[in-house]
């Protein structure tokens, strides 16, 4: 296949990808692309471009089929897409030394994300274990690799808060199943960090940075209840709640998931003791 010709099925693909009732389409179009690109890398004839198009046409056919509740498909390839991703990362590593470099810094965002993903996919296919063990190993290598967060290039920065908000979601699942005190000290943290991130991409001309920070916000303000820092956990609910105001409809499951802690905190005080339930969210 000529590679004109696998850069538009690809984008077809991913098109009938971004909504539910084009799953089943995309996921024989992406059996196309992935046959296309293996067949363009075999040999080891292959450019970058070509690996990173395969390492993403296997991340991506990973989330329809988790989707589509194809788990053990999903698995595969999640696996398959982050061992591709890595051994583009050490390539362009060789290549550009500084993690802040704009071809390092996607390529080290991909990698980070696609350990990210295959531990949501993880959680639905009913193994919150290896969820969190993939977003620990998603942050250490970005800690790693580009240092502390606030320091790395803009991708990886994005890709970070990603990983910490689903790491203090994930770990706030486990004290509701387990009640491990530590952790929601540990979720506070990851919450904290995730927030600092958000703001620090915080854009009013791009609704995406305001969803993601009161995002956060829904999961670090009942974070911070459970240790009984209620004045804290208010401001963070406060804070939330102006800016799903400004995301109107598209923050309404934001704002009640930030109305729900706001009523806790109305009777709470001091940790709680895992008597509460709390509303879970995934990424």
């Amino acid at each position: 296949m000529e590679p004109e010709a696998r850069e538009e099925i690809f984008e077809r693909a991913r098109e009938l990808s971004t909504r539910p009732a084009g799953w089943r389409q995309a996921d024989a179009l992406w059996l196309r692309v992935i046959e296309a690109y293996r067949q363009a890398v075999a040999g080891g004839r292959a450019d970058r471009h070509d690996q990173r198009q395969l390492a993403r046409a296997l991340w991506r056919h990973g989330m329809v089929l988790a989707g589509m509740g194809r788990h053990e498909r999903a698995k595969e390839a999640g696996h398959e897409a982050i061992v591709l991703f890595a051994e583009v990362h050490q390539a362009v590593k060789a290549e550009h030394p500084d993690p802040t470099q704009p071809r390092r810094d996607e390529a080290l965002a991909e990698l980070i994300t696609a350990f990210v993903d295959s531990g949501e996919s993880a959680f639905v296919a009913g193994s919150p274990g290896v969820r969190l063990q993939l977003l620990e190993k998603a942050i250490e290598i970005g800690l790693y690799t580009a240092g502390p967060a606030p320091g790395a290039g803009p991708r990886t920065r994005a890709a970070m808060a990603t990983a910490y908000h689903n790491y203090a979601n994930a770990l706030l699942h486990r004290h509701q199943e387990q009640g491990a005190a530590s952790d929601v000290q540990e979720a506070v943290l990851a919450g904290s960090r995730a927030t600092e991130l958000r703001l620090k991409a915080l854009d009013p001309h791009q609704p995406i940075t305001i969803w993601e920070l009161a995002n956060t916000y829904s999961i670090y303000a009942p974070a911070l209840l459970m240790i009984g820092d209620v004045e804290r956990a208010r401001l963070v609910v406060d804070q939330g709640l102006q800016l799903t105001d400004l995301l109107g409809m598209a923050g309404l499951e934001i704002r009640q998931k930030l109305a729900g802690t706001a009523e806790l905190m109305r009777g709470a005080s001091g940790p709680d003791r895992g008597g509460s339930r709390w509303p879970w969210q995934r990424r």
